[in-house]
């Protein structure tokens, strides 16, 4: 990367974050906290000559065309030809490269991966620290909003794990290790679940839920290993109980 690059791009001069740091009053998209620091992090160490690859779902995908534009880098997304036009369309207007294959989302990240040349950096949904740290942040933010008094307990959705495992990291950085995680997935992607009931890593032989953005078979080994070190509750609700709670919270 050359020396006009980084004056071009104000992003660059000192860290930065791509979300809105305010989770109790209004957050942008929570994919951009973990994949947002991915994304920097790499350009900080790589530079702009760069061009992000992800095939690893819908809030993944949504996030690194969302982090390539404003840091100035190209994106390849690769998702399912079955992707909702809505979802296609935000990515077309981050003015990222949309390629559609595949049937699943297992198909669209091994076509994605194999697209990986030299100077691409494949970006994946949850199994990566920078992701973890940067979904961290979410609990030093309520810290202080919540005036250093713990609350009863965090409730968090879990897909791949890269943000349980930034919840869990952050409780554990500030000395809130008593505070519980409530950690709900749906029938029909309740990996983690199934992983700690087993207590060993479980692949989903299918996936069978309408909550297309938890839709993981496996989920990340790191949140089983912090699940043995802090209190977690792993909670599987039907798509029914899903989707009226996000009527709910929508006031509908």
């Amino acid at each position: 990367m050359d020396d006009s690059s980084d004056d071009e791009n104000p992003l660059l001069e000192a860290p930065q974050t791509l979300h809105v740091a305010t989770p109790l009053l209004h957050s942008s998209r929570l994919s951009n906290r973990g994949i947002g620091n991915f994304c920097y992090q790499t350009v900080q160490s790589r530079g702009t000559d760069i061009h992000f690859i992800t095939g690893s779902g819908i809030n993944t995908a949504l996030a690194v065309a969302y982090c390539a534009r404003q840091l100035g880098v190209e994106a390849m997304i690769v998702l399912p030809k079955g992707t909702h036009e809505s979802i296609c369309e935000g990515v077309r207007l981050e003015n990222a490269q949309l390629i559609l294959f595949g049937e699943d989302f297992t198909a669209s990240e091994t076509h994605a991966r194999k697209l990986v040349k030299r100077n691409g950096i494949y970006v994946p949904c949850s199994d990566h620290a920078h992701i973890w740290q940067g979904h961290s942040s979410i609990v030093h933010e309520l810290k202080a909003q919540l005036q250093n008094t713990p609350p009863a307990a965090i409730i968090c959705p879990v897909g791949g794990g890269g943000l349980l495992n930034g919840v869990i990291m952050g409780l554990q950085q500030i000395d809130w290790k008593q505070v519980p995680v409530i950690a709900v997935e749906t029938h029909g992607s309740n990996s983690f679940q199934s992983a700690v009931v087993a207590g060993k890593m479980v692949t989903l032989p299918r996936l069978t839920t309408i909550a297309s953005s938890l839709a993981v078979k496996s989920v990340s080994s790191k949140s089983l290993e912090l699940s043995l070190v802090h209190p977690v509750v792993p909670f599987a609700v039907s798509d029914a109980m899903a989707a009226d709670a996000v009527r709910i919270f929508a006031g509908k």
